[in-house]
This record gives structure tokens, sequence and C-alpha cells, in this order.
């Protein structure tokens, strides 16, 4: 952990909101982005991002610097994540695709994509949306997973390749190779 880090952690624990307001800028766009990936509708994408800072806030006790200050909010998103999935149905996920979208051909391939990373593994889709979708690195997703860079890298590839298998099998679906991850 930096020493900016540690400013902030103790700020925040000292009570200083201005510590809490400047680690939410910093974190809440790639936040927010994970969380639509799971969610698919950027209310409920805000929502569950407040969630995860929340949970942050009041478990700051509980952080020991074992990791940096981003991966700690990332094992919280991603939990929250998971257990959001949980809660709320394929049905429900795909209304909120249909509600976004107006082309039909558009919305075809957005659900038939959404299936299938819906159906990988969830120790594969993990490291894959994390990846594609947030943007983060292999290092920092080996850290949220407490996995391995190299396991990561494994289980990214194997995601790339179940992907590519099964929209490739999709028959009458509109995607195309080259909108293939």
């Amino acid at each position: 952990m930096s020493e900016n880090e540690d400013d902030v952690i103790n700020g925040i624990r000292a009570g200083d909101e201005d510590c809490f307001i400047r680690l939410v800028d910093m974190y809440k766009k790639r936040i927010i982005a994970l969380c639509y990936s799971y969610t698919e509708d950027s209310h409920e994408a805000e929502d569950l991002s407040q969630e995860v800072f929340i949970s942050f806030y009041k478990s700051i006790n509980d952080f020991r610097g074992d990791c940096s200050i981003s991966t700690y909010i990332y094992k919280i998103a991603v939990r929250k994540c998971l257990d959001f999935k949980k809660k709320r149905s394929m049905k429900d996920m795909l209304r909120g695709v249909f509600r976004d979208k107006g082309k039909e051909d558009e919305l075809d391939e957005k659900i038939f994509i959404r299936q299938c990373i819906d159906e990988l593994p969830k120790d594969i889709k993990i490291p894959v949306v994390l990846f594609y979708y947030v943007g983060l690195n292999q290092k920092e997703i080996g850290n949220i997973l407490n996995i391995t860079q190299k396991a990561v890298e494994g289980r990214i590839y194997r995601g790339k390749q179940k992907l590519k298998n099964k929209i490739l099998k999709g028959g009458d679906t509109v995607c195309s190779k080259s909108q293939i991850i």
C-alpha cells in the first residue's frame, strides 16, 4: 500500500468525508462499468456501485492493507455483483435490454452475446468481464480473485475460446466474427 493510500484510509477512518469523496471519485466510473456488465441497466449499476462504496465505508476498519485499495474495492464489487446476479433472473435482465435498444438485429445480437457470457462458468466469466468490460489488467484481476496472473491468463483464454465457439455455433444470429472478443 502506498503512502497516499495510507493517508486516504487513515482519513476515512478518522471520519474525513473529503477523503472518502476523493476515493469514490477515483473509482466510481470503473465500479459502475463493472456493475453495468452484470446489470445491463445504468440505474441499477449506479445503485449497485453505491452499495459497493457503502460496504467499503462500513468495512474500512477491516481493511488491513494486504492489498491495494483498488483491489479491496473490486473484491467488494465482484461480491455485490454476484449477489445481485443471484437475485435477478435472466428474464429480468433481458427486459432491460429490450428497453434500451430499438433495432431488432442489434437486440438479437446483444441478447445472444449476453447469454453466451452468462453461460460461462463463474470462474471464467468473472476474469473475462473484468478484463474486457472493466479494463483491468491480469495482475489486478489476480489480486481481486486471489489467483496467479497465469491462472487469470488461462481463464481469459478459455473464456474467449468458449465464447467464440458458442457465438460461431449460434447459427442465424447477426453477429459477425469481427465482433467476437
